[in-house]
This record gives C-alpha cells, sequence and structure tokens, in this order.
C-alpha cells in the first residue's frame, strides 16, 4: 500500500497553492482582456514542482526535509497578441483554463480532506 506520510502532504499542499496562485493570474487576464498591450501572464506546475524536489532533497537518510512554501514561482509573459491593439489574451481560452484550474483545485481538496478523515478515524476521532 502506498505511502501518504508527509511529503506527499507536501506536495499536495504546495500544488493547491500553485491552483491559488493561478487562478489569481488568469483572473488578472480576463480582468485585462481587452487593455492594449496587455501580455497574459501565467505560472508553470513544473517550476513549482522541481523547486519543491530540491527542498525534499536530504543529506542523509536519517534528517528530516524542511517544509513549508516554495520560492515564489516564476510568472511567465505570453506572446503579444496579434489583435491590433496587441493584447495577448485570448478570453475563450482564460476561461477554459480557469475551469480546468478550478477543477483540479477542487480534485486536490477532495484528496485532502479524505486524508484527513483517515488520520482522524486512525486516531478514534469522528
Amino acid at each position: 500500500m502506498p505511502s501518504f506520510g508527509p511529503e506527499a502532504l507536501n506536495a499536495l499542499q504546495t500544488a493547491m497553492r500553485f491552483r491559488a496562485q493561478r487562478e489569481g493570474l488568469i483572473a488578472a487576464n480576463i480582468a485585462n482582456a481587452d487593455t492594449p498591450g496587455y501580455r497574459r501572464r501565467d505560472i508553470s506546475f513544473d517550476g513549482v514542482l522541481s523547486s519543491t524536489r530540491a527542498k525534499m532533497d536530504r543529506s542523509h537518510p536519517g534528517h528530516l526535509s524542511p517544509g513549508g512554501a516554495p520560492g515564489a514561482p516564476k510568472v511567465e509573459l505570453g506572446p503579444k497578441g496579434t489583435r491590433p491593439d496587441q493584447n495577448g489574451v485570448d478570453l475563450d481560452q482564460e476561461l477554459v483554463t480557469a475551469h480546468r484550474n478550478a477543477g483540479a483545485f477542487v480534485d486536490q481538496a477532495n484528496v485532502l480532506a479524505r486524508v484527513s478523515a483517515l488520520v482522524r478515524t486512525a486516531i478514534g476521532q469522528s
């Protein structure tokens, strides 16, 4: 049976933080869909994941890995738009991205809730 220890919980929390930060960027993109010269902004989960993995490296098998949030993820700017106002936001694509991001956050929150319920059951609380 796979273990769901502290490293997995830290990774899940990192993923949920990433989703929350990404939601803010998507909302800003949608809000600026008509702003001339605006370039869409996004963050890459690969960058967040690699910084989290780097924090999990241990110098000795007996050492605990440091917890906490990874460094601030790098915000990536999209290309300049092809519209006459040079806006790089595709509103339809942003709405699809927002929907997928929200769905992933809900899935991760459900996993966290189930793990929490299992832990409460294991220690005799209901």
